[in-house]
């Protein structure tokens, strides 16, 4: 047995960074998914039993065995819409950081921490602006109402990360389409240099001795010229 976990922690340790990097990274978004699925069953359930004490749809009636406190029962109804908001809102903001956590895990493979957090915090303030919607809902608010303030959280979050946002899909455009690749040689808003590194927020350019950042938005509204091989 201790052979066993000897060998175990021998390979374990021998095994290259980058996949050990990569192996945790795994373990944390499934830990994640593992978390909104434990989250949003949990809630189901709950409003499941609160729906089942009070009498409510899809149950006719308060169970047999809370009859004789029906009418306390019945002096609580009013606060009912109260409990399920509370729920919806408490278990929807945990699934919402579950969620939060897996799409920053996920965008530090095409961008760096900050990028990454700043896109984690968007998806965060949008998810959030869903969520007032659905707790909203519970108070029976129409839908031309949720509607408005889904589009004014979409407003606020516009304008917030107007400028964010423009890097960030110019950024998602250039790792789609791939205009270069790495190690070409191009010019790009009057700096040349060969392509070291695509991310959501810059394009990163080795200039010999030296590296460039350039906003992947002027990447993409820039005229770009790349070497090709006949000009080697």
């Amino acid at each position: 047995m201790l052979f066993t976990v000897y060998l175990t922690y021998l390979s374990v340790s021998c095994m290259h960074p980058d996949i050990v990097k990569v192996e945790e990274k795994l373990r944390s978004i499934r830990r994640g998914g593992y978390k909104v699925i434990l989250y949003l069953t949990t809630l189901i359930l709950s409003l499941s039993i609160v729906n089942y004490i009070f009498g409510e749809a899809p149950f006719a009636e308060v169970p047999v065995f809370l009859q004789p406190y029906r009418e306390s029962i019945m002096l609580m109804r009013p606060l009912l819409i109260y409990v399920r908001a509370a729920l919806i809102f408490i278990f929807g903001y945990l699934a919402l950081n579950s969620i939060c956590t897996i799409i920053y895990i996920y965008a530090l493979r095409v961008a760096d921490r900050n990028t990454a957090a700043t896109i984690k915090s968007l998806a965060r303030i949008s998810g959030i602006a869903i969520l007032l919607g659905l707790v909203g809902s519970v108070f029976n608010v129409s839908p031309a109402a949720a509607l408005t303030i889904g589009s004014f959280g979409g407003m606020i979050v516009g304008f917030a990360f107007q400028t964010t946002m423009t890097h960030v899909i110019a950024g998602v455009f250039l790792l789609i389409t791939r205009p270069f690749s790495y190690g070409d040689t191009i010019t790009v808003a009057g700096q040349t240099g060969v392509v070291k590194e695509i991310r959501l927020m810059h394009l990163i350019l080795d200039a010999g001795g030296e590296e460039i950042l350039i906003p992947s938005g002027t990447v993409v509204t820039q005229i770009l010229r790349r070497k090709t091989s006949q000009q080697n």
